[in-house]
């Protein structure tokens, strides 16, 4: 799995490509894209409250991300209406697919992408390092949370600012 702040970096990156011009406002907007980036993770609260394992985690699968999508979309309608920020649709299920996309990068574990398809687990090679056991004193969570920010934030910020369309400066 890739960490929180890993996913949480993937919404604000989100929202930054998509309120380029917006007014201060707009700010209000950067929790939903976060929350996105992060929500498949909530099943944790079960497995660490209750110690449920759920199996599929359907919360690491496309089905999901489009739900949270949907959800958020409707949500955030009030928000639309006043146009304080800029909150399409697209976007919003790019934040939520950020995570399985991030997950996947890290390639510990098969996801369940196309659940319930019976051909629904997806692995690829690792690219990213995994958060590892989370414990403030696991010397490789830290190690790997650097290794992977530092992958990240450049890839994030070129994001933005092709979005934005930043000129070139040589």
């Amino acid at each position: 799995m890739s960490s929180l702040i890993g996913h949480a970096a993937a919404g604000v990156t989100v929202y930054l490509a998509t309120n380029r011009s917006r007014p201060p406002a707009a700010h209000a907007a950067l929790l939903t894209f976060t929350l996105l980036a992060i929500c498949a993770d909530f099943d944790y609260l079960g497995i660490w409250l209750f110690h449920y394992s759920p199996t599929p985690r359907i919360t690491h699968t496309l089905i999901f991300a489009l739900v949270a999508a949907v959800i958020a979309w409707l949500a955030t309608r009030p928000i639309r209406k006043r146009g304080s920020a800029h909150l399409p649709f697209v976007a919003l299920l790019a934040a939520s697919l950020s995570h399985p996309l991030l997950d996947l990068l890290v390639g510990a574990h098969p996801l369940p992408l196309f659940w319930p398809s019976a051909n629904a687990d997806v692995s690829v090679p690792g690219i990213l390092p995994s958060a590892g056991r989370l414990a403030v004193n696991n010397y490789y969570l830290w190690r790997n949370l650097l290794i992977e920010l530092a992958v990240l934030l450049p890839a994030f910020a070129l994001l933005v600012a092709i979005a934005r369309q930043v000129p070139r400066h040589i």
